[in-house]
């Protein structure tokens, strides 16, 4: 086996088997009680958290080892997005808020509580109580990315001075300060080839699962289906949304993640090799699925970079490459029906509503260039600044605009927006510079950091890019960029048999 350990098998001797069963059995007990009310009643949008309890109890003893689940929480949490709301707006696009005929905004209306955040806060617990200096993890600043991010944060939070809606503009900082928090505690417990490998192997199990979730849903024309507190979503056989609520972040995941495995492909042995190239298959055909075209344009953009960088390198054949671009063109002729008929509809009402979008974000930039209107306040206060030369007004406002960076300057200032164009920037910089390294884990690992990254920049410009999990991927990979100068280049641990997943 890959993974082989040879202390894997103690986890099921006697004790743990007994432990095992116990933690399975009260899990699905209290699962149980919380499904039939009046038991144990629980808040409608709290149950679903319930339902991983038997599962957490078992990982955390398979594991036995809490911030190695941490780091497994944070590589699985995106895909699996696991939340529940706190906190609802009075313009939450609800059925209740409907009915009700009150208005509805397509923004950040809800603070909402993940089992990520739940796992990182458990996270700076146990980094801050540690009182033995030797165990000590030292903290780490990363100035390159940190300093653009604290930037950005900051000058939302100031963009609150403009704030018509202090609440919708809580919920905004909230989500960023979250996300920041992941980053910040990712950049530091991945210090070593082996963490990297370990987290990266839970992002790769992540994608396969999303990839084949979508394919699923897509093939048999599933709309919607909870299981467990994961909620999947689809608009339409070919406008499938897997986990991520939207086809465009499903997208943006889908393709940030098939560059990470591929160019992980090339760095391992063949056995794991075809394990990773199937992946990307897979994943690419999820991607089709989603029937996102900018999705697909960042995918492309991405991946002819990559070619072109291995063939100038010499560490992609020639012959492999006529093999993987033979294979490409077969899955779009297979899904050039689909593939066709997304592109075709240019002329539809979501395409012709995105230049107006940006009309209408560039006017409300004009009249507050500095603070914004306020950190998640610009579908509310789109209306002030339409008028009818922009174009229809049910496609353009009362939402977020369709370009991140616009919505970004719009909502917190230019200042904002130079931030955060600076933390995406020095991220992919910084990835890239490891191309100048010999073929190795880390230069390679950059490589598909760098183009993920530019991947999700290309979708910015017509993504909101403002929902939890994408929103978590983006800080997510900014963080492996930041960890990837812990890395210390040692031999393969699949070739050298010292990856030991379940080591203490």
């Amino acid at each position: 086996m890959i993974f082989y350990n040879k202390n894997f098998l103690a986890i099921f001797n006697k004790r743990k088997f007994i432990e095992f069963g116990v933690s399975l059995v009260v899990g699905s007990l209290l699962g149980t009680l919380v499904m039939i009310p009046p038991y144990l009643p629980l808040p409608e949008t709290w149950r679903p958290l319930v339902f991983v309890i038997p599962f957490a109890f078992a990982i955390v003893m398979l594991f036995n080892n809490l911030e190695k689940l941490i780091l497994a929480a944070i590589a699985i949490g995106v895909p699996l997005n696991l939340d529940f709301s706190l906190i609802v707006s009075p313009y939450a696009a609800n059925y209740e808020n409907i009915a009700r005929g009150s208005r509805t905004l397509i923004t950040i209306t809800e603070l909402r509580l993940s089992l990520l955040s739940i796992m990182v806060m458990i996270g700076y617990v146990l980094w801050l109580v540690r009182r033995e200096q030797s165990e000590r993890i030292p903290i780490r600043f990363y100035p390159a990315t940190t300093i653009p991010a604290l930037g950005f944060i900051f000058f939302s939070i100031l963009s609150g001075v403009q704030a018509l809606d202090k609440q919708l503009w809580f919920f905004r900082i909230a989500q960023l300060v979250d996300a920041f928090l992941v980053y910040f505690y990712l950049a530091n417990h991945i210090r070593t080839k082996k963490d990297m490998w370990f987290f990266s192997l839970f992002l790769l199990c992540g994608l396969l699962m999303e990839s084949v979730l979508i394919i699923i849903q897509s093939l048999t024309d599933m709309k919607t289906f909870i299981f467990a507190g994961v909620q999947v979503v689809s608009l339409g056989r070919w406008r499938v949304a897997g986990t991520m609520g939207n086809p465009g972040p499903a997208a943006g995941y889908l393709s940030g993640m098939v560059m990470i495995a591929l160019a992980m492909g090339w760095y391992y042995q063949k056995s794991l090799k075809k394990l990773l190239i199937g992946c990307v298959f897979l994943s690419i055909i999820a991607l089709i699925c989603t029937g996102s075209r900018i999705g697909l344009v960042g995918f492309l953009v991405s991946i002819i970079l990559f070619f072109l960088i291995g063939l100038h390198q010499g560490w992609i054949k020639k012959s492999t490459f006529l093999f993987l671009i033979v294979s490409i063109f077969l899955i779009i002729i297979v899904f050039f029906g689909v593939i066709s008929s997304r592109f075709s509809t240019l002329t539809d009402s979501s395409t012709q509503s995105r230049p107006m979008m940006w009309r209408l974000a560039w006017r409300t930039i004009q009249a507050h260039p500095w603070l914004g209107v306020g950190a998640g306040n610009y579908a509310l206060v789109t209306r002030d600044y339409f008028t009818a030369d922009i174009g229809v007004p049910g496609e353009v406002y009362d939402k977020i605009v369709h370009n991140a960076y616009l919505g970004i300057w719009a909502e917190s200032g230019t200042f904002s927006i130079l931030c955060y164009i600076g933390l995406l920037g020095s991220a992919i910089l910084k990835a890239w510079s490891y191309n100048r390294l010999k073929p190795n884990f880390v230069s390679f690992l950059g490589i598909g950091l760098a183009l993920a990254l530019a991947s999700l920049s290309i979708q910015m410009v017509t993504g909101t890019f403002h929902t939890r999990p994408i929103t978590y991927f983006v800080w997510i990979l900014i963080a492996l960029v930041a960890c990837l100068s812990n890395l210390e280049e040692i031999q393969n641990p699949l070739q050298s048999g010292q990856l030991h997943l379940f080591d203490e």
